[in-house]
């Protein structure tokens, strides 16, 4: 998807009026400049308004915006597909006889399998790569996305831990179904951790669906059962007992309020410094 962002073009036109055809080329020149600058003004307001909204956004995120100049019709865009940024679009400008000089600059928003665009126009997130894992080996209902759990693993951002998503996806054997890893645990894998060693405690994961309920033995020996919240535990077994963490959490998919305004500001920047722009490289000669 592309963002229109238009921007005023009254100093183009009035520098067309006052010094005729003759000045097409300086006029050019000088929007070109004033276009780059402006997108580089933008870029880094967009960035600025990530850090602000979002919580300790990842570098990756910070750095999803990019500037690129085109070729001789005045491109300039704003894009983070870095794959194909020859695909982008920019700012176009046109004039004739008789008619009003228009401009846009033309933002590209990230890929569609980008989370930001939730983020930017509301919506459903899509799945990720372990959710989709995870459900096609059944563990995660269809429907249901997953969030840390309580004593989930953390890296630096706040996200759950690559690494400890890659041991839960070879746990349940659902690795294979990421870029064609072959290192699920299997039946053996998973007993050699549940024993454990003598200086290192087992452990197994386990998960609890919609609906499920666990049984319980009391120290007085009644039993019974009681429900918990669906998602990933790790039970951890010592000598007199165990201890059970929740690590990952399933939630019922649910519509996203948008919370990075990328079109109202794109829109705001380029108000507030085009046509200054502009000016400034049309008096130094473009």
């Amino acid at each position: 998807m592309v963002a229109t962002v238009k921007v005023d073009t009254s100093e183009m036109e009035r520098a067309l009026r006052e010094f005729g055809e003759s000045s097409r080329q300086r006029i050019e020149v000088a929007a070109q400049r004033a276009v780059l600058r402006t997108a580089r003004v933008l870029m880094a307001e967009e960035r600025a308004e990530m850090e602000r909204v979002f919580d300790r956004p990842t570098r990756w995120t910070l750095n999803a915006f990019r500037v690129r100049l085109g070729g001789k019709d005045l491109r300039i865009a704003l894009y983070s597909d870095k794959t194909n940024p020859d695909r982008q679009t920019g700012l176009r400008w046109q004039s004739a006889p008789g008619s009003t000089i228009t401009a846009e600059l033309l933002v590209r928003e990230p890929r569609a399998d980008n989370y930001l665009n939730t983020q930017i126009g509301g919506g459903q997130r899509r799945q990720k790569a372990f959710e989709v894992a995870l459900q096609a080996v059944g563990v995660l209902p269809a429907g249901w996305m997953a969030v840390p759990g309580q004593r989930a693993k953390l890296d630096a951002f706040g996200n759950h831990s690559p690494g400890e998503i890659r041991q839960i996806l070879t746990w349940f054997d659902a690795a294979e179904q990421v870029a064609g890893s072959t290192q699920n645990m299997g039946f053996a894998g998973r007993e050699k951790r549940r024993r454990g060693t003598r200086k290192k405690a087992g452990w197994e994961y386990f998960a609890v669906r919609p609906g499920d309920r666990r049984s319980f033995v009391r120290a007085s020996g009644a039993t019974g059962s009681h429900a918990m919240q669906p998602g990933i535990y790790r039970r951890t077994h010592y000598a007199l007992g165990s201890r059970i963490e929740p690590v990952m959490i399933f939630v019922p998919s649910a519509a996203y309020k948008p919370r990075f305004d990328f079109y109202g500001l794109g829109q705001r920047v380029a108000a507030d410094n085009f046509p200054r722009l502009f000016r400034e490289a049309f008096d130094s000669g473009g």
